[in-house]
């Protein structure tokens, strides 16, 4: 049994910090490899795995729950690489803990400030790529700037992605419709639209076609478009909220 729990513990590392559903699949596979356990039927979702095993003759089932998935593809692919020296038989099992929690300790790549310029560079970007004028992009630049730092700040928390979607959505549209409504700029939609296009969830999108269309993984594929799709929902109220009272 404890093989088994351990290929799912670097597995997940992979699911939850932004990796694909193949990634986390071959990361588990290598570490059952490693061990010489037989490869043992797994089904991905993004609200738990569950593995079946067989130990003594009776077979058992392990279900895990996944949580909240964020984008940290450092960590994603550090629990790959380990998986493939646990493979190799480079780590044992005395070993393998003190690597999972290492990889879960990884903090990212870049600190708040560096992602709040990203942020605000981005929107301010799109926002002429949509035909804005220099008002736009001003307001742009400011309003997902503001928004992406709060976002830093609620995700250190470990507030849940749909929670933090609205709060920063709502924070980012509102600031837009407020230059709006002083007349900063002349092209609204710009404004508002390149406003939060921080919070587009790419990765789940991606995630979710590759699910579908290669790997032809229909059910999480269809999870991760579904909750995509929400995401962007989530964003068009707070649009449409922000225009509607603060405009």
């Amino acid at each position: 049994m404890q093989p088994l729990e351990w290929a799912l513990d670097v597995a997940l590392i992979v699911m939850r910090n932004g990796g694909s559903t193949a990634m986390a699949d071959r990361t588990f596979e290598n570490v059952l490899r490693g061990f010489r356990e037989d490869r043992v039927p797994v089904v991905w979702r993004l609200d738990f795995v569950a593995a079946t095993g067989v130990a003594e003759g009776e077979s058992f089932t392990v279900l895990r729950p996944v949580g909240p998935i964020g984008v940290n593809l450092v960590r994603a692919s550090e629990a790959a690489v380990l998986g493939e020296r646990v493979a190799r038989g480079e780590v044992d099992t005395a070993a393998l803990a003190g690597e999972v929690e290492r990889i879960n300790a990884l903090a990212a790549p870049y600190n708040r400030w560096v992602m709040t310029a990203a942020a605000a560079c981005t929107a301010a970007a799109f926002s002429r790529i949509l035909g804005g004028d220099w008002g736009a992009l001003g307001i742009a630049c400011v309003a997902a700037g503001l928004g992406q730092l709060v976002r830093s700040l609620l995700q250190a928390m470990k507030i849940a992605v749909a929670p933090v979607t609205l709060v920063c959505g709502l924070l980012s549209a509102c600031v837009a419709a407020s230059g709006l409504r002083l007349g900063l700029s002349q092209t609204a939609s710009a404004a508002l639209i390149a406003s939060v296009v921080y919070m587009v969830p790419g990765m789940p999108l991606i995630n979710g076609f590759m699910d579908i269309v290669i790997q032809h993984r229909l059910l999480v594929g269809l999870e991760r478009i579904a909750n995509a799709v929400f995401l962007f929902l989530v964003l068009t109220i707070a649009i449409a909220f922000a225009q509607t009272v603060v405009m």
